[in-house]
């Protein structure tokens, strides 16, 4: 049984919510869809109310905020995180399902994009075999935990950006990496495409090296959200 905790924010636009929404609907997994939202003004809650079990809105939230606030709404043991542009097969929750039978208590899917390009096939290759390995998953894997684990290492941090990172450091200080399940979820190479996929590489890069230098999240995320608004709001 698994709570699936979608954060929202005028999605309408990017022409993956139904998808998302009816995939998570097709699984045979029982489960509940737990959207949180950050004050959309498109169609997005009145898409998810044909979906959803529960509804909440979170106005200036980030992401971070949206998902800690879902998982206190959570009922079920196991809560996928669900990334707004990623989409699952009808029989993903399987293999939720059987990773937790063997022990698992937190892990990811394979990555991969919906835009074929050289550099999209690496970066999706060095995620799931580099970064992945080490521990470290990003929201476009859908993480999955089981909840009292989660709670045990404190939630995500108040971050606007790359706030996957230190929380899955908290999960591998605790417990230990994450499994990588071996079934592929497709992400929307959205960014990449919209600013050039060579300039987006780029200026993930620098994020990186900014989050090691401890420079704001706020000013990071500024920097990468720019007019986009795709995470956080901003004036």
């Amino acid at each position: 049984m698994i709570s699936v905790i979608l954060s929202t924010n005028n999605e309408i636009r990017n022409g993956y919510l139904k998808k998302i929404l009816t995939s998570i609907e097709n699984q045979d997994t029982e489960h509940e869809i737990i959207v949180v939202d950050n004050g959309s003004t498109d169609d997005t809650i009145k898409l998810c109310k044909k979906y959803a079990d529960k509804i909440f809105t979170l106005p200036n939230s980030n992401r971070a905020q949206r998902f800690n606030y879902g998982m206190k709404q959570a009922k079920w043991e196991i809560v996928l995180f669900h990334h707004p542009v990623t989409l699952m097969q009808d029989d993903a929750f399987e293999y939720i399902e059987n990773f937790i039978k063997t022990g698992s208590i937190w892990g990811g899917f394979t990555h991969s994009f919906d835009h074929r390009h050289w550099l999209l096939t690496f970066t999706s290759w060095y995620s799931n075999n580099v970064r992945g390995k080490r521990g470290i998953l990003y929201a476009d894997h859908l993480i999955f935990w089981k909840k009292k684990c989660f709670e045990s290492v404190g939630w995500f941090p108040d971050m606007d950006v790359v706030e996957e990172t230190p929380l899955c450091r908290a999960m591998l200080k605790k417990y230990w990496k994450p499994e990588i399940i071996p079934y592929k979820v497709v992400t929307s190479a959205r960014r990449f495409t919209g600013r050039g996929i060579y300039k987006h590489a780029l200026l993930n890069q620098y994020i990186k090296l900014w989050f090691y230098l401890w420079l704001s999240d706020k000013i990071m995320n500024k920097h990468y959200e720019k007019r986009e608004g795709y995470n956080v709001k901003y004036k």
